[in-house]
């Protein structure tokens, strides 16, 4: 069994936008609220007094308004969430610089070169699990140390986090989320494999509804099971991935922390001419192109993106860039065209012709389904891109994404 020789912490907000608001409001707290996005009418985020109520995400609004009468309902406020965030993460990076932002309220720690603290407590350990009762010295120390964050969080924010430790990110991220809210759940080494054996297989990263539906018609319930059934067993659903997902089932996991600051992940593009270009609507039709390739990216990884980023390179390499934010994330490409324009009127002020164009998307988030009782013009917009990009992915050209089908504007005159 791989075990780290540094183990993983696993941070994960509670209920994070729904908890935002109730800290930066007072007559939200205590009371089930949610938060309702606006392009698309759904609940982004539920209170736990509201989920109580039996309110989930995604639910339609509508629809959670006729379940909790009483449900109040607040709008989305992005950059007050992505605040928090900073704080949140900028709090962990007083720890240690090795954070990995894996989304706006989730993240890791690696614990090398934590120091030591000289604490003998076992406040928060959970010994009722698999090897609890050896846990020891560094795990200890690591623990009592979470601990503290967890206070000075709740202490300075207002909201709770759930966090797990353990010997590899796969199973530090399985375990904070089995106790929330405002859960602790330490996996101790050697101990994976049995910690993730008895859980349903839904709790395992990677394996959606759709193919935890077609492995439980053979009896598969829970991750155990996966291991039990053995790869001969496991090939027919899931092909090459087979082994891969055969390690994870064990608790074997090798991804390294992703490290850096800023946003947790973000997508980009820039292409630089061979001859400078100096048409104003041609480069509006290649950066509506850029944005063509990025955002089937985007919905692959099922994120959203908020902020549009959009950059230009003079012919004596001057550089300028201007970004533009969403209310709320999205990610239709009809969403982001009709900033273009003015972007680049903004940017293009200087009568000199570029060299270079770049397009970005940052302040990812990840996608909200769109309830199917909905069928407005929205859900037929994302039925259509989803067609597109199945059929891109399918005969695409040189393993360039958008080749196969193009919007017609990207190629014939002004859009």
């Amino acid at each position: 069994m791989h075990v780290l020789n540094h183990p993983i912490v696993h941070l994960d907000a509670d209920a994070f936008f729904a908890s935002v608001e109730q800290a930066a409001d007072r007559r939200l707290r205590g009371i089930p609220m949610a938060v309702g996005g606006l392009l698309r009418g759904i609940i982004a985020s539920a209170s736990y007094e509201a989920r109580s109520r039996g309110i989930y995400t995604p639910m339609s609004t509508q629809r959670a308004l006729k379940l909790c009468p009483d449900l109040t309902v607040v709008p989305g406020q992005y950059e007050l969430y992505e605040e928090f965030s900073d704080n949140i993460f900028g709090l962990c990076e007083n720890i240690t610089p090795m954070v990995e932002r894996s989304s706006i309220d989730e993240g890791y720690m690696s614990t090398a070169g934590w120091p030591e603290l000289g604490v003998d407590s076992w406040k928060g350990i959970d010994r009722r699990g698999p090897g609890g009762a050896a846990l020891r010295g560094r795990y200890r120390q690591i623990a009592h140390r979470v601990h503290q964050l967890d206070d000075e969080i709740l202490r300075w924010m207002k909201i709770t986090v759930s966090t797990g430790v353990a010997g590899n990110k796969l199973v530090s991220n399985v375990a904070s989320k089995l106790r929330k809210p405002h859960g602790f759940v330490m996996v101790p080494p050697g101990a994976e494999q049995a910690f993730l054996s008895p859980l349903p297989v839904r709790r395992m990263p990677g394996i959606g509804p759709s193919m935890g539906g077609r492995i439980a018609a053979i009896g598969v319930k829970t991750i155990g099971d996966l291991v039990r059934l053995g790869a001969d067993g496991l090939r027919p659903f899931f092909g090459s991935m087979t082994d891969h997902v055969l390690n994870r089932a064990r608790g074997v996991d090798h991804t390294p922390l992703s490290l850096g600051r800023g946003d947790a992940k973000s997508y980009g593009h820039q292409q630089t001419f061979q001859e400078d270009i100096g048409d104003f609507e041609q480069v509006v039709r290649i950066a509506k192109g850029m944005i063509d390739e990025l955002l089937p990216k985007i919905r692959k990884d099922k994120k959203q993106a908020r902020t549009l980023t959009l950059r230009i390179r003079y012919n004596d390499m001057v550089d300028t860039t201007h970004q533009r934010s969403m209310q709320e994330p999205a990610d239709l490409e009809d969403d982001f065209y009709p900033w273009v324009r003015p972007m680049l009127r903004k940017l293009w002020t200087r009568r000199v012709p570029l060299r270079l164009v770049g397009v970005s998307f940052s302040h990812i988030y990840d996608t909200q389904v769109q309830p199917e009782l909905f069928h407005n013009g929205r859900v037929r917009r994302r039925d259509l891109v989803r067609a597109v990009d199945e059929i891109n992915a399918k005969f695409n050209r040189g393993g360039k994404p958008g080749s196969a089908i193009k919007r017609a504007c990207h190629l014939f005159g002004k859009s």
